[in-house]
């Protein structure tokens, strides 16, 4: 069965193969793919490395067309501007292939892989407490599930608008969210 999840505008899929895992990255529009082809062994690398290479896209997303936008306005030359874009498609590819040759140190010790699904008609929002620096904080429709990773002794925070305006807040160890075997 295939995870979809949604991140920093991108639809990451995992996709269970008899090796391990491998994803494919997808603009929202689903028009637009990328995947490195890879398999990685666990679940959590596989994620952990789509989520990266979301994020290298995004640089080039953004600041490409940044890039060209205010180039003339900055006066470079077309050698600087072309210096300056071809690093940052450099900085991605070398980016890309650290990360593929790094996977196995992915697993990060005391960190847990954690499942929220909204069983409710009502729109959350989650938000993670009891850690250092919280990662999450997202709004979770009916239906939508969440996977992350956090510390053991993390807990998820669950707001809740019910429909006579009364906030609920429901706090939950994540060690009872935590996912066993495979996904």
């Amino acid at each position: 069965m295939k995870f979809k999840q949604f991140y920093h505008g991108w639809l990451i899929e995992l996709i269970p193969t008899s090796g391990g895992y491998s994803f494919q990255c997808w603009t929202t529009d689903e028009k637009t793919g990328l995947s490195d082809r890879q398999i990685y062994p666990t679940f959590v690398q596989a994620l952990t490395i789509a989520k990266r290479r979301a994020d290298l896209e995004t640089v080039i997303l953004a600041l490409i067309p940044f890039l060209k936008q205010v180039h003339k306005s900055y006066h470079l030359s077309f050698q600087e501007y072309t210096a300056l874009e071809r690093s940052i498609f450099d900085f991605v590819k070398q980016a890309s292939r650290t990360d593929m040759r790094d996977f196995s140190t992915l697993d990060k010790a005391g960190q847990i892989l954690c499942f929220y699904k909204n069983t409710t008609s009502q729109i959350q929002i989650i938000r993670l407490s009891n850690v250092v620096n919280p990662s999450l904080e997202q709004i979770v429709f009916p239906g939508e599930q969440v996977l992350f990773e956090v510390d053991l002794e993390a807990e998820l925070e669950v707001i809740t608008d019910n429909t006579v305006g009364e906030i609920q807040l429901h706090k939950i160890p994540c060690s009872q969210l935590q996912v066993h075997g495979t996904i």
